[in-house]
This record gives structure tokens, C-alpha cells and sequence, in this order.
């Protein structure tokens, strides 16, 4: 004989376990390397093409998005259609960068961004007198 607590606890794992993968299913995966000149993100993004992928920046947030839309086709029916949309977001604060120097590339699925940082070293905190 199980306990009724039993079970919620299965279905409670077994529901996390699936909304975790719907939220990871959301967004795509991301490294961001520091180097003494720059940072080097690159986001796999499979199946984009560079037309269907916007990268911003500004105030310190870096912006990547990506939407997909298969068109239709006139002929045939479809038995299962699972990438008819699909469409990502993610922002990073981003501090210290050249935002005129930013280069972007989409190679074999995987973008590859540059940000250069400011070569000129800004001060963390500044103490301010008090007259």
C-alpha cells in the first residue's frame, strides 16, 4: 500500500522535471569567454540564419534574439509539424565595451560575437568630497 503522499511527491518530480526541460527548451546555449582585450560569446543557434537573428546592445545589456517561421507549403498534408516557429531571447549585462567595435558571425549554426572592452581603465568607485 503506497501513501497518497507518495504519489504527489512522483507526480511533483515528475512535473518539475518536465517544466524544467520546457524551460531550458526556451532559450539557447551561451559561453562567454573574458579575455584581457574582449569578450567572446558564442550562442548555438541551429538552423538560423543570420537574417533571422538580431544582436543589440545598449546601456550596458547585449540583446541576441532569434525567430523562425517555416513557410507553408501549397502541396501535401503534414502527419506531425514540430518546426513550424520557434523564436529565443537572451540579455547579458555586458560592462566596459567598445560598442562601435562589436563584430558579429554566424558560422556552422554557432553565433560568435566580439566585444571588445574599453581600452581606457574606469575607475570601480570614486570617493567624492564633501565641501
Amino acid at each position: 500500500m503506497t501513501t497518497p503522499s507518495h504519489h504527489s511527491v512522483e507526480n511533483e518530480e515528475l512535473f518539475g522535471s518536465i517544466m524544467n526541460r520546457f524551460w531550458e527548451d526556451q532559450y539557447f546555449k551561451v559561453d562567454i569567454k573574458e579575455t584581457p582585450q574582449a569578450y567572446e560569446l558564442f550562442a548555438d543557434l541551429p538552423g538560423f540564419t543570420k537574417e533571422e537573428i538580431t544582436v543589440e546592445y545598449a546601456h550596458d545589456l547585449l540583446s541576441i534574439s532569434a525567430a523562425h517561421e517555416v513557410t507553408s507549403e501549397t502541396e501535401g498534408r503534414y502527419l506531425r509539424r514540430e518546426r513550424s516557429t520557434s523564436s529565443f531571447q537572451r540579455q547579458f549585462t555586458m560592462q566596459n565595451i567598445q560598442e562601435d567595435a562589436i563584430t558579429a558571425k554566424l558560422a556552422n549554426g554557432v553565433l560568435q560575437l566580439n566585444l571588445p572592452k574599453n581600452s581606457h581603465d574606469e575607475p570601480e568607485s570614486r570617493k567624492i568630497p564633501i565641501e
